[in-house]
C-alpha cells in the first residue's frame, strides 16, 4: 500500500473510530450507565492524538519536526536541505517564531505566508516575557513598538516567488528581524525544493532553551503533532532540554516508539580536531542514545556532518553566513582529515552528511512511513474499538437497545427499585410516627419507659378547665341577671322563699343543660385540633400528600367534629348530669332533692372516687347534697359531720361571695336563697373542675382517639403504598429529595438505551 492509498484508507478508518469513540463517550458519561472510570479515561486519552493524526491525513501532510537547542544549527540544517542559504543563521537568536516549510509540486504554488499576531496574542507575549524576566526582549519590543504595531495592523501577508532567493528578504524580516518578528505568529513557506513527495512539512521551532515558555509550548505542541523528528545535536552528551524534546515526542505519540520516528544529525563535526576525536564523539553519542530509557535509537538513525560546511563547499552560503564560518579551503582540509575522503566532489556532499541524512529521511518517507502510519493508526483504532466494545458489553447487560423494550424495562425496573425503597421507608415512617406519638402525645421518654408524663393530655385538661371557667362565668352572669325578675315574679305581695328557689333553679337547670352541651362542643374542637395536628405530622411523613387527611378524617372535618362532640357529650353527660340533677333541681332538704338522690342511686357515688379537690365537704357528693352550704360554712355542722373546725373560704378556685358562719341567722329570705343557689352553683363548678374530667374518662378518650388515628395510619400500608407511588410518578419534590438518584428521572435511563443503540450502530458500521 502506497502512502496516498494508506492516507485515504486510514482517514476513513480513523473517522469511523472517532465516531465510535464519540458515541462511547456519550454513553459512558451518563451516571446510570455505570461505566468504570478507567474506560472513560482510556477513550478520552486516545481521542486527542487520533484527531491530530486524522487532521494531518485530511490535509495529506507528513510533518517532520526539526528541533534542537538555540544555535544548534537547525536553520542552517534546513538551508542546507533546501540548498539555499535562506533562513537566518547567526550567533545571536535568529528565529523568533515558528517557520513551517511545505512541499509543493508546482513552481507556481510557491509562496511565503506570514500570519501576524492578534492584539490578544501580542499582549500574552508581553505578559510571558515579563513573567520570564526577559528584560532584553521587552526592551527591544518597546523600542520597536511602532513597527510592531504596523505589522499587526497590516495583518496576514502573502509573497509569491519563483526562486527561494527571491523570498529571502521578507522571510528574514518577519522571522528574524526583531523590529518585525515579535509581531508574527508563524511563517509558512511553500516550495518545491523541500522533497519530491507531496505533503511533506518541515517545522523549524525556536530552541527550548530560549528561556521563553512560549517556545516550550510551541515545541510540545509541534512534537505531539508530527510524524517524524530530526534532532540537530551539537554536543556529545544530551542536554536537559534535549531530553525534554524526547519526552515531548514520547508523550505526544504513545502508539509508536520514539525510535520509530526519530533521526539525529550530529552537527558541526568540522569543529572537531582529529579523526580519533570524531570517532569517539560519534561512539559516545550513539551509546548515549542507546542508553536512554524507552528510546534505544539504532545507529543508522544517527548521521554526523556539518550543514554549514555543505553551504560553504557548494557555494550556497551568503556573505553573512561566511562571516560566521571558516573559509572553504580550511573547511575542506578539516573534513578531508576527519573523514578520509579525498575526492573533492564527494567531500562537498557526502563529507558534510547532508545527502546522507536526506537519503535516510527519503527512505523513511518512501518505505517506512506507511508501516509506521499503519502501526500508529491500527493501535489507536484497536484501543478505541476494544474500549468502546467493552463499554457496550458492560452497559448492554443492564439495558436493552430497543426504545420500547428499554421503556418497559426501565418502568419495571424502577417500580421494583421503588418498591424496595418504599418497604424500607415505610419502616422508617412507622418508627418516626411512634416516636412522635410517644414524645408529643404521651411524652414517653425513650430513655425511661416507665416515666410517663401526659403532657398533651394535661394540655387537654388545662383547656377543659379554661372552658369550664369561661362557661360557668357566663352562666353565673346570666343567672344573677335573671334573679331579680324571678324574685319579683314570686312576691305576692310577700316574697315566697321556696317558690322563688324552685323557679330560679328550674331556669338555672335549663341553662346548665346548655352549658354542658357547650362544654362538650368546645372540648370536641380542642380534641379535633390535637387530632389534626397529628394528621398534619402524618401528612409530612408522606411528603404533604392531600390523601392522608382525606383517608384518615372520614367524610369531612365537620362530620369528624360532630362525631367527637357526640362521643364527648355522652361521656360528659353520663357524669355531669347526675351532679347537676342533685345540686340544682331542688333546694336542700326538699323532697325533690331527696327523691333525685334516691333515683340516682350508685351513679352519684361514682363521682366520689374521682374527686381530687382539697375541700373535705365535697369528698362525698351525697353528703354535700344532703347538707348543702351548711357543710361549708356552718362551723357546728362541719365539726359534727366532717370533724373539721372553721368554715370554708374558697371553692372552685374562687373566693365565695359570703364568708360567714351560717349559725348566725341574720340573712333576709332573699339573701338566704341567693346564698344557697350561689353555693350550689359553686359546688357544681367544683365537681366539674375536680371530678367530672377523670370520672368521664376524658384522658383515656383523648388517648384513644389519637392512638386510633395512629393505628388507622399504620393499618393503611396498602393505601400509603399507592399514595407514595402517585407522589413519585407526579414528581413530588419533597419525595424526590429523599429517593436515590436512579429513581428521580424517568428519562435518564431511557437515554442510556438510546445512546447504547447509537454506539451499537457505530460499532457495526466500523466492523463492516
Amino acid at each position: 500500500m502506497d502512502w496516498k492509498t494508506a492516507s485515504s484508507y486510514y482517514e476513513t478508518r480513523l473517522s469511523d473510530a472517532l465516531n465510535v469513540q464519540r458515541h462511547a463517550v456519550n454513553l459512558a458519561m451518563l451516571p446510570h450507565a455505570e461505566v468504570p472510570q478507567r474506560l472513560k479515561e482510556a477513550l478520552l486519552q486516545e481521542a486527542e492524538p487520533t484527531r491530530r493524526q486524522l487532521e494531518r491525513l485530511k490535509k495529506r501532510e507528513f510533518r517532520i519536526a526539526v528541533v534542537g537547542l538555540e544555535k544548534a544549527g537547525k536553520s542552517t540544517f534546513i538551508n542546507a536541505w533546501l540548498e539555499c542559504d535562506l533562513l537566518p543563521a547567526k550567533r545571536g537568536r535568529c528565529t523568533f517564531t515558528t517557520t513551517q516549510i511545505y512541499s509543493v509540486e508546482n513552481e507556481s504554488e510557491q509562496r511565503l505566508e506570514v500570519q501576524t499576531k492578534t492584539e490578544e496574542e501580542f499582549i500574552n507575549l508581553l505578559n510571558e516575557l515579563d513573567k520570564a524576566n526577559a528584560q532584553e526582549d521587552i526592551k527591544i519590543i518597546r523600542k520597536n513598538e511602532i513597527t510592531l504595531q504596523q505589522v499587526r495592523r497590516e495583518g496576514n501577508l502573502t509573497f509569491p516567488f519563483t526562486r527561494l532567493e527571491d523570498i529571502r528578504e521578507p522571510l528574514n524580516k518577519y522571522v528574524a528581524d526583531e523590529k518585525y518578528a515579535h509581531a508574527v505568529f508563524e511563517a509558512r513557506l511553500y516550495t518545491n525544493k523541500l522533497a519530491q513527495a507531496e505533503g511533506i512539512v518541515f517545522y523549524d521551532v525556536p530552541g527550548l532553551d530560549s528561556g521563553l515558555a512560549k517556545h516550550v509550548d510551541e515545541a510540545e505542541k509541534m512534537l505531539s503533532d508530527c510524524d517524524a523528528v530530526i534532532l540537530v545535536q551539537c554536543f556529545t552528551d544530551l542536554r536537559e532540554k534535549e531530553l525534554q524534546i524526547i519526552k515531548f515526542t514520547e508523550l505526544g505519540d504513545k502508539n509508536v516508539k520514539v525510535s520509530d520516528k526519530l533521526f539525529v544529525f550530529l552537527s558541526r563535526i568540522d569543529s572537531i580536531a582529529t579523526p580519533e576525536a570524531l570517532r569517539k564523539h560519534i561512539e559516545k553519542a550513539s551509546q548515549g542514545w542507546l542508553n536512554i530509557e524507552n528510546v534505544n535509537l539504532p545507529s543508522h538513525r544517527i548521521v554526523y556532518g556539518s550543514a554549514g560546511a555543505y553551504l560553504i563547499l557548494n557555494n550556497l552560503a551568503r556573505e553573512e553566513t561566511k562571516l560566521e564560518l571558516e573559509d572553504a579551503n580550511t573547511i575542506r582540509t578539516k573534513l578531508m582529515k576527519l573523514t578520509g575522503i579525498t575526492d573533492e566532489e564527494t567531500l562537498n556532499t557526502d563529507g558534510t552528511g547532508i545527502p546522507k541524512i536526506k537519503d535516510r529521511i527519503f527512505n523513511y518517507i518512501n518505505t517506512e512511513r506507511v508501516s509506521i502510519l499503519k502501526k500508529r493508526c491500527e493501535t489507536s483504532i484497536n484501543k478505541i474499538l476494544s474500549t468502546s466494545e467493552e463499554i457496550y458489553n458492560i452497559v448492554s447487560q443492564k439495558y436493552p437497545e430497543n426504545p420500547e423494550e428499554a421503556k418497559l424495562f426501565e418502568e419495571n425496573n424502577r417500580r421494583v427499585l421503588f418498591a424496595e425503597w418504599w418497604n424500607k421507608k415505610w419502616e422508617e415512617i412507622k418508627a418516626d410516627l411512634q416516636k412522635y406519638y410517644q414524645d408529643s402525645v404521651l411524652n414517653k421518654s425513650s430513655d425511661n419507659l416507665t416515666a410517663i408524663s401526659f403532657t398533651q393530655i394535661e394540655k387537654f385538661r388545662e383547656r377543659y378547665l379554661q372552658i369550664v371557667t369561661q362557661e360557668m362565668q357566663k352562666l353565673k352572669e346570666e343567672t344573677f341577671n335573671k334573679r331579680d325578675t324571678i324574685f319579683l315574679a314570686n312576691t305576692k305581695p310577700e316574697f315566697d322563699r321556696m317558690r322563688a328557689n324552685f323557679a330560679w333553679r328550674d331556669d338555672l337547670y335549663t341553662d346548665i343543660t346548655k352549658l354542658l352541651s357547650s362544654i362538650a362542643h368546645e372540648l370536641a374542637l380542642e380534641l379535633k385540633y390535637e387530632a389534626l395536628n397529628l394528621v398534619e405530622y402524618m401528612t409530612t411523613l408522606l411528603w404533604g400528600s392531600n390523601q392522608v387527611k382525606a383517608r384518615l378524617i372520614e367524610n369531612s372535618e365537620d362530620y369528624f367534629l360532630a362525631k367527637l362532640e357526640n362521643s364527648l357529650s355522652v361521656l360528659f353527660l353520663r357524669f355531669a348530669r347526675p351532679v347537676a340533677e342533685a345540686l340544682i333541681r331542688g333546694p336542700v332538704d326538699s323532697d325533690t332533692r331527696i327523691k333525685i338522690i334516691k333515683n340516682l342511686g350508685a351513679d352519684i357515688e361514682i363521682i366520689d372516687n374521682y374527686y381530687i379537690g382539697e375541700e373535705p365537704a365535697f369528698r362525698v357528693l351525697k353528703r354535700y347534697v344532703k347538707y348543702g352550704s351548711d357543710l361549708l360554712f356552718n362551723s357546728v355542722t362541719r365539726q359534727q359531720v366532717l370533724g373539721v373546725t372553721g368554715v370554708a373560704t374558697q371553692i372552685a378556685g374562687a373566693a365565695t361571695k359570703f364568708v360567714i358562719d351560717v349559725t348566725n341567722d341574720f340573712r333576709t329570705p332573699q339573701e338566704a336563697v341567693i346564698f344557697e343557689v350561689e353555693n350550689d352553683i359553686n359546688a357544681f363548678e367544683e365537681y366539674l373542675c375536680y371530678a367530672i374530667f377523670d370520672a368521664a374518662g376524658f384522658e383515656s378518650f383523648c388517648i384513644q382517639e389519637l392512638k386510633g388515628l395512629v393505628d388507622r395510619f399504620r393499618e393503611k400500608e396498602g393505601t400509603w403504598t399507592g399514595v407514595a407511588i402517585n407522589e413519585w410518578l407526579q414528581e413530588n419534590p419533597l419525595l424526590l429529595a429523599e429517593i436515590p438518584y436512579n429513581l428521580k428521572s424517568q428519562e435518564s435511563n431511557l437515554e442510556v438505551s438510546e445512546r447504547l443503540r447509537q454506539l451499537s450502530i457505530a460499532l457495526k458500521r466500523t466492523r463492516l
